[in-house]
């Protein structure tokens, strides 16, 4: 070898190993709790189905959406994908990303338009999850649930939870478009199992245990309200910057939402919140199922005197601790209350329900005492996997 070559060989080898020295330093000053350079940390996927008066009517979704906006251009969404499937009054269903243009402006850019469709499907939201997946892999995924509904009660229900029945304040649930409602089962159905981080229902009377458990094993944390939701839904101007921190912190969401309401004052004063564990709601089922099945033969405790979250009657939406306890032994109750503090991360309510509804007490889900409906949601209840889990008669 020619020492012209010998020299430059060295020379080169020189330059490899000052580049690797570099890369392995800066590695080592990297934060590993922040996304990789061109990896994105988290996907949050807005499921807003605003094809009813949330949208026609008051114009929640508009106004939603811009708070969204102006999280994006202050720089709020942290290098994370806000994505929203919105089937609304005024346009053909739309996929949308919230984002900073070329320009450094906050846009709301359209991925796609769809025909018009049906949107409260298991098959229609399934191709949306399936879609926001290939379109903005991340890490990982959130999912927020926009629209009307009943809760874990069928969309047709004629009981309190109907839209007629709440008054003058407009509300929220799942799952209304047009004329058509996803039962919780069919939402169970359209979400794949171990999808999301997080499921937030930002709806009615989603913050039942029957709804909790239909979605375990979708999502390893879930968040409802056991009574209604305003329809100006959580405070999306505070609570989306947070839910694109690299450092996720749910039980900061929940209380975020619930201190925006706390301060507000009249029928406005209104929110209950619950954030569930989903991979504890097993150990709260097997303790649940072991106080029915030693009380199997018990007479009903007086209902009269359980907390109810609902507020025109038959009321369904009790207070799931508040109704154990009656029927439990003091062991019992110690045993529930170890698997509630297991399950339930965080739980907090404002002292009414739109002033008309007390709240005494709150552990962060509501349940539906079977019998006290009717016949109609009683047979639909028995469907339900809560029911075929914990009732003695399916054991």
């Amino acid at each position: 070898m020619s020492n012209h070559k010998f020299i430059y060989s060295i020379l080169f080898s020189h330059r490899i190993i000052l580049l690797l020295g570099i890369v392995i330093l800066f590695s080592g000053c990297a934060n590993e709790d922040e996304p990789e350079q061109g990896s994105v940390n988290r996907t949050v996927l807005i499921y807003m189905l605003s094809n009813n008066n949330l949208g026609s009517t008051y114009r929640f979704d508009t106004q939603n959406i811009n708070d969204m906006l102006q999280v994006a251009a202050s720089g709020g969404l942290n290098g994370g994908n806000l994505i929203i499937y919105r089937d609304g009054y005024d346009t053909n269903p739309q996929l949308i990303q919230i984002r900073k243009n070329e320009s450094g402006s906050a846009e709301k850019a359209i991925i796609k338009e769809y025909p018009d469709r049906n949107s409260a499907t298991t098959e229609v939201m399934r191709s949306v999850i399936d879609e926001t997946k290939e379109l903005f892999p991340a890490k990982e995924y959130g999912l927020i649930l926009w629209s009307h509904s009943t809760g874990w009660a069928p969309g047709n229900s004629s009981l309190a939870l109907s839209p007629a029945r709440r008054y003058e304040l407009p509300t929220r649930s799942f799952g209304q478009d047009g004329k058509n409602y996803m039962e919780i089962d069919e939402l169970a159905e359209a979400i794949p199992d171990k999808q999301f981080h997080f499921i937030l229902t930002d709806v009615c009377f989603m913050g039942g245990i029957e709804c909790a458990y239909q979605l375990r094993n979708k999502t390893d944390y879930y968040i409802g309200s056991a009574a209604e939701v305003l329809g100006a839904g959580m405070p999306y101007s505070l609570t989306i910057p947070k839910l694109f921190d690299y450092h996720l912190d749910l039980k900061d969401v929940c209380n975020t939402i619930y201190t925006y309401y706390n301060a507000q004052s009249g029928a406005y004063r209104t929110s209950t919140v619950g954030l569930v564990d989903c991979h504890r709601l097993e150990a709260l089922a097997d303790s649940i199922h072991e106080i029915f099945e030693a009380h199997r033969n018990d007479a009903m405790p007086d209902i009269s005197n359980i907390q109810h979250f609902d507020r025109q009657p038959p009321y369904i939406c009790f207070d799931l601790q508040d109704f154990l306890s009656q029927i439990a032994t003091p062991d019992e109750n110690t045993g529930l209350e170890q698997a509630l503090s297991q399950a339930i991360l965080y739980h907090a309510a404002t002292p009414s329900v739109m002033g008309d509804v007390s709240i005494y007490k709150h552990c962060g889900l509501s349940c539906y005492i079977l019998g006290t409906g009717n016949t109609t949601l009683d047979r639909y209840y028995t469907t339900l996997d809560w029911y075929k889990r914990v009732y003695p008669d399916n054991n």
